[in-house]
């Protein structure tokens, strides 16, 4: 899916996301078709990105087909693939977990996957 310690690398680097997340501690799951990630997010800064690994739990969830991540992640996506919040009320994405996780650290999510998507693009 992506170049995960780029993706780290970037974020870490970010000050819109540390500035977001500077308060967030959280285990979230991106979870792509088959395929999952946990990335470990502490004090606006992202620690850890490792496979999944099924049984650990985590305080928020992002899963979508592939397809759906694709699409997200294009440089220039198509109607409600530009934003999280439009992908689940129109295509396939699914949030689950704790809502203070969603909505109170939306905007670092956000960032996120802005960050995500311009790695998917930088090639």
């Amino acid at each position: 899916m992506l170049d995960w310690e780029r993706v780290r690398e970037r974020v870490n680097a970010d000050g819109e996301f540390r500035l977001h997340a500077r308060f967030w501690n959280s285990t979230v799951r991106i979870g792509r078709g088959a395929e999952g990630w946990r990335l470990e997010v502490r004090d606006g800064s992202l620690r850890i990105i490792l496979p999944w690994r099924g049984s650990i739990a985590s305080d928020l969830s992002i899963d979508a087909p592939d397809a759906d991540w694709e699409a997200l992640l294009q440089r220039l996506p198509r109607p409600f693939y530009q934003d999280l919040y439009g992908a689940t009320l129109h295509h396939g994405f699914a949030v689950s977990g704790d809502t203070r996780h969603y909505c109170a650290y939306y905007p670092a999510v956000r960032r996120l996957i802005e960050l995500m998507r311009e790695v998917h693009n930088a090639a």
